[in-house]
């Protein structure tokens, strides 16, 4: 096999278990989760799917947050520093157009952590969380 061919296939097969669509939501989900437990709304809003309640949520506590006095904004960013998630389970449909991710959140008084949600879907083709539950 040549060399040129040889590259051709490695990338492919690399670009295909990089970027497969498959672990999108995974990411997606994974980078909501940190921003949310890291207060990062910026972040949080931009994964958001657009003209859902949870955005308008989110867009609520940026606010809020931000109007908050500097005590209270550090008071919430010292108890969050203290949870942690870990995602369980991914599933998209069959369809491949929304996902149902499962992750648990672990804090100092659930140690063995507490079950939760996400739905996602595709918006522009991009994956979008589009409900916590």
């Amino acid at each position: 096999m040549n060399l040129k061919l040889s590259l051709t296939l490695f990338i492919t097969a690399i670009c295909s278990c990089t970027f497969s669509p498959d672990h999108r939501p995974y990411e997606v989900a994974d980078s909501f989760l940190t921003a949310y437990f890291q207060v990062d709304f910026i972040t949080l809003l931009s994964l958001c799917l657009s003209n859902s309640e949870l955005k308008k949520d989110m867009e609520q506590n940026a606010r809020a947050f931000g109007e908050a006095n500097s005590n209270l904004q550090e008071e919430r960013i010292n108890i969050l520093v203290n949870y942690h998630y870990s995602i369980q389970e991914v599933r998209i449909n069959q369809a491949k157009d929304s996902a149902f991710v499962t992750y648990l959140v672990f804090t100092p008084e659930i140690p063995l952590g507490n079950e939760s949600h996400l739905t996602l879907v595709i918006e522009n083709n991009d994956w979008k969380v589009a409900k916590l539950l």
